[in-house]
């Protein structure tokens, strides 16, 4: 019985010492990619005017049918999975930037 203690502790420890895995920095969903940057500032505009927001910044892009300026409400759909994938959360509100062929989400995921 002593024995069942001791062993039930040491696996608690074992728990406890892991570290917790950072997100994938990069992503397959379907035709898009996901590349997924440790920190940024973005902007969100709110009635006080632009507001800076921090968090990862979150690049989107699609190697077979590369995305265009007017895409940015599809890219910002695929950034939403792509951060929910990776157990983060996306903040809907952050203004994205087009940079050919890419879409960027600066600050977006935390």
């Amino acid at each position: 019985m002593k024995a069942l203690g001791i062993i039930a502790l040491l696996a608690l420890a074992g728990c406890a010492e892991q570290a917790e895995r950072p997100p994938a920095p990069t992503m397959q969903d379907g035709s898009f990619v996901s590349v997924l940057q440790p920190a940024g500032i973005g902007s969100t505009i709110t009635g006080k005017g632009v507001v800076p927001v921090t968090g990862m910044t979150m690049a989107i892009y699609n190697p077979a049918n590369p995305l265009g300026y007017d895409d940015g409400k599809l890219a910002k759909d695929v950034a939403a999975r792509a951060c929910a994938n990776r157990m983060l959360r996306f903040n809907p509100d952050v203004i994205g930037r087009y940079e050919a062929p890419n879409w960027v989400f600066e600050g977006a995921c935390r």
